[in-house]
């Protein structure tokens, strides 16, 4: 009789796996390709005959596809942190990364940003589909460097963004010699085709189709950067026809992944996301200068950062203000008086100041005391010198301000069986994308703070 307990609970434990098994099974399981355009606003393609935009293939998933009007990302609206909110479901809070770069005022680290797959803290899509024994592919998805549940990988990552980053974008990726046998690839550092953002895409595109073909994995994430580049070096799409231009190119390179992913998986499911959009800027808030003369910054003879009490970890739009002695009540006082004066002047285009627990809540690292947000036609700048409000040249586009500027919304477009055609989903979360494509796939990601869309 006394092994009746252990007995008892043996039995249960069978039971529970049948239990679980039984829903898993029951579950639709799709492959999924999951492609993000970096720096696509919804508007682009919602309203592409308003804009000029020929895009055939995208403009699709709009008749034939569900669509979010707006999504609403994280704060700061740059690409890290919301490419992870993409594969997790959470925000930078519970998933880790918090903005592109490491911060790093004495450069020590030499502009090192977030690429490592061990620096996300929560599950993702990856795992959730590894864990089901799915096949796993990505190209270019920010921090995936040796992550462990990606079997075929190609990060983001870099150093100099010269012919020798091809060795080390070789020696990271996996498997190991599969960047090297895809024919007729070539280099994809330190080339013309590096300098061409939609080549460098077609070469993005040309390492999918060939995992495609090669592995025909179940969950597939790509991040294409050419539009990003364009409306940096432009202004946002609207307002110029490079950037229109460039996504009519990346429309072609998307139509060839989408056609090899349905001859792999005629049922799969396409989504076509991205991080953040855009705004206009012709002139840069250097908060650092108006620190160094505050005395809270010093420089040496040669100009370059010293030391340092304050310090702005800028996001492109907004910017964290960090303390090195986050208790000097002195400093944080005095970054208080600066900040203050400066909001309280239009002419500095600063939109909002944000303080200690409210900074935090709106997205700002854990670190910092404060959060500055710019207005539109302002971004923050590196500047160490001279005055703080500096124009530049001519216009050009920017993002990384708080999520309050609709014109930050990201983009979600999605087809698949039994999707519903032309469905609206209106205005969503970022966070609720990563469990609807969790459904899709037929895994669990339960980890997900948001509930899946209502798809069909």
């Amino acid at each position: 009789m006394k092994h009746f307990p252990s007995t008892r609970l043996w039995l249960s434990a069978l039971v529970l796996l049948a239990f679980t098994a039984s829903i898993q099974a029951a579950q639709p399981q799709r492959a999924v390709l999951l492609i993000s355009i970096d720096g696509l606003h919804p508007s682009y393609l919602i309203d592409a005959e308003k804009h000029g935009v020929k895009a055939p293939v995208l403009r699709e998933f709009v008749s034939q596809g569900a669509y979010a009007s707006g999504v609403v990302n994280v704060t700061p609206t740059v690409t890290y942190p919301n490419h992870i909110a993409l594969v997790t479901g959470v925000s930078p809070r519970e998933h880790g990364i918090y903005t592109n770069t490491v911060f790093d005022p004495e450069g020590v680290e030499k502009g090192a940003w977030n690429w490592y797959g061990a620096q996300i803290k929560s599950p993702t899509l990856w795992g959730a589909a590894k864990a089901r024994g799915l096949t796993t592919a990505s190209v270019l998805w920010p921090v995936s460097v040796a992550h462990p549940s990606i079997d075929y990988n190609m990060p983001e990552y870099w150093r100099v963004k010269q012919p020798s980053d091809n060795y080390l974008l070789n020696a990271v990726s996996t498997p190991r010699g599969f960047l090297e046998s895809i024919g007729n690839l070539g280099a994809i550092f330190g080339s013309a085709s590096h300098e061409d953002g939609s080549a460098f895409d077609g070469k993005l595109a040309d390492i999918a189709v060939a995992m495609i073909e090669k592995a025909q994995p179940h969950f597939l994430t790509v991040h294409i950067v050419g539009l990003d580049s364009v409306q940096h070096a432009n202004g946002p799409l609207p307002t110029n026809n490079e950037s229109r231009e460039m996504l009519e190119k990346l429309d072609a390179l998307i139509g060839r992944m989408i056609a090899a992913q349905r001859k792999a998986h005629p049922d799969a499911v396409i989504a076509i996301a991205s991080d953040h959009g855009f705004l206009p800027f012709n002139a840069t808030v250097n908060l650092n200068a108006a620190f160094a003369k505050a005395g809270l910054i010093e420089l040496g003879s040669d100009g370059k950062l010293k030391s340092w009490q304050a310090y702005s970890w800028n996001s492109g739009g907004s910017a964290s203000v960090v303390l090195k002695d986050p208790n000097d009540k002195v400093t944080l006082e005095a970054v208080n008086q600066i900040l203050t004066a400066l909001a309280a002047d239009a002419k500095t285009g600063i939109a909002s100041v944000l303080r200690g627990a409210e900074a935090a809540a709106a997205g700002a690292p854990p670190q910092a005391s404060f959060l500055v947000d710019c207005n539109s036609g302002f971004a923050m700048g590196e500047a160490l010198t001279g005055e703080v409000v500096q124009p530049r040249a001519g216009t050009a586009g920017m993002h990384g301000y708080r999520n309050t500027h609709p014109e930050m919304n990201s983009a979600f477009f999605v087809m698949g069986p039994g999707i519903k055609a032309g469905k609206n989903l209106g205005t969503i979360d970022i966070r609720q994308i990563a469990p609807t494509l969790a459904q899709e796939l037929g895994v669990q990601l339960p980890t997900a703070t948001m509930p899946p869309l209502p798809l069909r």
